[in-house]
């Protein structure tokens, strides 16, 4: 990452990864922020709140009334008794784009990506914070390729301006699908998968292999008009991007196909028998689980129910205590 800003930051320093800290998701829909105590297999969560936001204040990262966010993100910060926040930036706000690399220097592999970010998205180095992901070498066919994230700087200093006027600390941001993936893909899987994340006025896809993020897709289609079983088109046309998602995976010569589709949404119950329509048998459609990688369910129950985690799991990506490739 060529920034000073805390962003994308992944080899803090001891103090910073130990830092109490609550994972922030501010959305289209509402905000969501959680907390956890232990560490690795045996975090519990030490404190969660959600709250809806009016329709129209939020939309893909763009704020109609600042003043009134604020003002709504101060109030949440105080009931939730927040401070410190890693917060979510939403898809809709960032680049995401493959390209070779020389070597697995992070110095080197850093300076390679500002060299080419031009030539992938409409930003300069200077007017950009960037994150990569090396892929794994099943997806490249042993090539040594990164997956990298760039959101504009602009849009950085702006918002940890208006969380810092809500009385809030950010200590990094991530997107939203890699916090997302973080949650609820088990750490170390191979396997590729589609995340369907349903929202009430937009429905993100991403494909994910190998821990990585490798594509984004985000459609107009909300939890309503997916429900609405009356509007075929609406369902039809969904499963033609669920295909030319796989299609692209495929494209990429990596030999094997979308093995798994998981669901996350308040409504996912709901859904899952419209998405095992759609898929037509083709792949397993589960689903997630937002504590896989958080918890022992054997050992340790959330006092949150299965429904309502859903609309968790950007914020409990988040509020993991160390960074990991996902």
């Amino acid at each position: 990452m060529r920034s000073s800003l805390p962003f994308f930051r992944l080899f803090p320093p001891p103090k910073f990864m130990l830092m109490p800290h609550a994972g922030l998701d501010i959305s289209d829909d509402g905000i969501s922020a959680i907390s956890y105590s232990g560490f690795g297999g045996t975090r519990h969560v030490s404190s969660y709140g959600r709250t809806d936001i009016p329709a129209g204040l939020l939309t893909g990262g763009d704020i109609k009334d600042e003043s009134e966010f604020i003002s709504r993100l101060r109030d949440f910060g105080k009931k939730n008794s927040l401070k410190d926040v890693k917060v979510s930036v939403p898809e809709e706000k960032a680049y995401l784009f493959q390209t070779d690399v020389p070597s697995t220097d992070q110095k080197t592999i850093e300076q390679n990506i500002e060299f080419k970010l031009e030539e992938n998205v409409p930003l300069s180095g200077a007017d950009a914070v960037f994150y990569f992901d090396l892929l794994p070498n099943a997806a490249t066919g042993g090539s040594l390729r990164a997956s990298v994230s760039v959101v504009p700087r602009t849009y950085i200093e702006h918002y940890m301006s208006l969380l810092e006027s809500a009385g809030l600390r950010p200590i990094s941001f991530e997107t939203a699908p890699k916090a997302l993936a973080r949650a609820v893909i088990p750490s170390g899987s191979d396997k590729t998968r589609l995340l369907i994340h349903v929202m009430s006025k937009k429905t993100g896809m991403y494909l994910v292999s190998g821990n990585v993020i490798h594509f984004t897709l985000t459609s107009s289609w909300g939890s309503a008009a997916l429900q609405d079983r009356s509007n075929t088109a609406t369902a039809l046309d969904f499963g033609r991007e669920i295909d030319r998602v796989r299609a692209y995976w495929l494209s990429r010569g990596t030999g094997k196909d979308v093995e798994e589709l998981l669901l996350i949404s308040k409504d996912a119950e709901k859904l899952e028998p419209l998405f095992n329509s759609m898929a037509g048998g083709a792949l397993t459609v589960r689903i997630a689980d937002v504590w896989c990688n958080a918890t022992n369910l054997e050992k340790y129950i959330p006092p949150i129910s299965r429904a309502e985690s859903l609309e968790y799991a950007v914020a409990a990506g988040l509020a993991f205590d160390t960074p990991r490739s996902a």
